[in-house]
């Protein structure tokens, strides 16, 4: 247990008001993040109370020991949801420069409260909800989580009002994140949010390398990486007609690279080392577009199978089916430990993971799929692409000789680092 300032301890009589505008039944492992450490917290404390965005067309999940309040929030999310299922832009719709700038805008303090996730209906309706129930319910603790940064602003405006109240600010990704460049004015706004989120008692993250870079914003820091659904059992390995190499996400324009994977697959069949005819790259996600063209430019066009979006459930099935998955992410001197929300599923899918890291190999990454012995890590540069061939080569082997996909990752590591109670430790809930 990280030892912290005793009024940082979380004791059994604390009562807390949550600010998540994502649970389920939204999509995607930021709402199981956020629900998991809601779930988690509220067992373990005397009284609390969610405030959440409403999900059009499903009810809220609410849990026996939280009072939940669904709010209706009027942003670009729900409109882009009118045009598609995922409310989300496919990356090359993103490419124009206008719409980048646009992106830009929408991130940047204070359009980000203005006319980004959530918006001004979002945020004065919590906000006026949230100050009755503090004062009602002698509320002690305040819990926020990025993104979107409406919920970090709203604790910010309560904590301004009422000093007394520990507020912990939870951050899955950074707010400025120097690969992503999705902000104007960048020096600006890192003073806006240092000065913001001085007032923060103890802020939260999902790895050491985010850890270290938000300290910027305040002393206490705390890991608190996701975890692994309770009562997980290894799957079993299953019976597959092809060699199955699966990716299932986004690509965030030139934030993550395939391209050595594609290199690797075709160096192994001009060495005869693998039959095309039983590789299968299968992508389920909204950037079908990127898989496709590179299908063509590759004439991998019989082997590359893609589904489009698909419902999450759908797309964990793919993850436990598939011979390989294929964890894509980027890595740099300025910032280390970007560990995507697809990390945690692949870890409960069991199969070995091939992760290709644009710019460098990142050592956290490495580290995590070292310990659990379920895969490698390794850069998107040339030098590694032999090295990604060799992982493959063996996988494929062992699926030609076993007719199966295999299931390598350490289940009892894997139960003891990630499980709930393992990584909430840094909490201090006593």
């Amino acid at each position: 247990m990280v030892k912290r300032h005793p009024d940082l301890m979380i004791k059994s009589d604390s009562r807390f008001l949550f600010l998540l505008y994502f649970t389920p039944p939204a999509p995607g492992t930021a709402p199981k993040r956020n629900f998991r450490i809601l779930r988690y917290i509220s067992q373990h404390v005397q009284h609390s109370i969610l405030f959440t965005a409403n999900y059009p067309g499903k009810q809220t999940v609410v849990l026996p020991n939280v009072e939940t309040h669904s709010i209706h929030a009027f942003d670009y999310r729900r409109l882009l949801r009118k045009r598609n299922k995922a409310g989300y832009l496919r990356e090359q719709q993103k490419t124009a420069r206008w719409k980048q700038w646009g992106i830009r805008l929408i991130n940047t303090f204070p359009f980000n409260i203005l006319i980004g996730e959530g918006g001004l209906l979002y945020i004065n309706s919590v906000l006026r909800k949230a100050n009755q129930h503090i004062q009602q319910n002698k509320i002690t603790h305040l819990y926020s989580s990025f993104r979107p940064f409406a919920d970090h602003y709203i604790a910010y405006r309560l904590k301004k009002k009422y000093p007394a109240l520990i507020w912990i600010a939870d951050f899955r990704d950074l707010i400025i994140d120097p690969h992503y460049e999705h902000h104007l004015f960048t020096k600006n706004q890192e003073k806006n949010y240092k000065r913001i989120f001085s007032s923060a008692d103890l802020i939260t993250t999902v790895s050491e390398g985010l850890a270290e870079k938000l300290r910027s914003y305040g002393p206490e820091v705390a890991v608190i990486r996701n975890s692994i659904s309770a009562g997980y059992q290894i799957p079993q390995p299953v019976t597959s007609k092809y060699f199955t190499i699966t990716y299932t996400g986004s690509m965030f324009l030139n934030t993550r690279n395939a391209q050595p994977l594609f290199d690797a697959i075709r160096s192994l069949t001009m060495q005869e080392k693998i039959s095309l005819q039983d590789i299968r790259i299968v992508y389920a996600g909204k950037d079908s577009f990127y898989w496709n063209r590179l299908a063509k430019e590759y004439a991998f066009e019989n082997i590359v199978v893609d589904k489009g979006w698909i419902e999450e459930e759908n797309s964990k099935q793919l993850q436990l089916d598939s011979c390989i998955n294929l964890l894509l992410t980027i890595s740099s001197p300025e910032l280390q430990g970007v560990l995507t929300g697809k990390l945690i599923e692949y870890l409960e899918a069991g199969s070995p993971i091939l992760s290709i890291v644009v710019g460098q190999n990142d050592p956290e990454l490495q580290k995590i799929l070292n310990e659990l012995e379920i895969g490698q890590s390794y850069s998107d540069q040339e030098k590694d692409v032999k090295d990604i061939e060799e992982f493959i080569g063996r996988e494929y082997l062992n699926w030609k000789n076993s007719g199966t996909n295999r299931k390598p990752v350490n289940v009892e590591r894997l139960k003891s680092k990630y499980a709930e109670e393992s990584v909430m430790k840094p909490l201090n809930i006593i």
